[in-house]
């Protein structure tokens, strides 16, 4: 996926969970239209997988716009969105090939997890897989207070692996993902093309 070369151009690496080392896309897309079923209101993923990397708020919001849904249905579907996703992501949840990544190179570079899920979900995953050795640090989106675009995540990530933004390789499955680590002066490793987007 990405050559030992390559990661020697860098000092930490920083990984995205959902999409990127993790497979619970497809379950959360589920969940976002059982959330329309259960409103009467005909939601897919489609709105979920354009904004990659976003919080189920923004997602709600953005899902709510679209259809017209009334304001006061947002608290209910933020709601479901999380009982869902959290029931079928913990069934239906499988590792991805950039896991390979992570254990090729585990004690080799402090690494991180820079996520825009929530701590529930992310406590969920990194237990469901034992993922917790693996990782120095990990930042959920109840830890920053701006979100993917924004950099704010993975420059934490940064700081709390004592080490400058430039010099992280961040891995990524999502435009705004991509986004952000270019924002914070960090190159991205986009696993969808499998190639490494130079930060400016």
């Amino acid at each position: 996926m990405i050559e030992h070369e390559t990661l020697q151009n860098y000092t930490a690496l920083i990984f995205d969970m959902d999409g990127t080392i993790i497979d619970t896309m497809p379950s959360h897309a589920l969940a976002w239209q059982k959330v329309g079923e259960i409103l009467g209101y005909p939601i897919t993923g489609d709105i979920m997988y354009e904004l990659g990397g976003a919080t189920v708020s923004i997602i709600a919001r953005e899902t709510m716009k679209r259809h017209n849904i009334p304001e006061q249905h947002f608290d209910e579907m933020v709601r479901l969105k999380r009982q869902l996703g959290f029931e079928m992501v913990e069934k239906n949840a499988k590792l991805l090939p950039a896991f390979d990544i992570i254990k090729a190179n585990f004690g080799k570079f402090p690494m991180a997890l820079g996520t825009g899920s929530h701590g529930f979900m992310v406590d969920l995953l990194l237990d469901k897989f034992n993922l917790r050795q693996y990782f120095n640090a990990v930042v959920n989106a109840d830890q920053v207070t701006y979100h993917k675009p924004n950099p704010e995540t993975f420059l934490r990530c940064a700081t709390l692996l004592n080490t400058d933004p430039q010099h992280c390789l961040v891995f990524e499955d999502a435009d705004l993902g991509v986004q952000a680590g270019l924002a914070g002066g960090m190159d991205v490793f986009d696993v969808r093309i499998n190639q490494v987007i130079k930060a400016k």
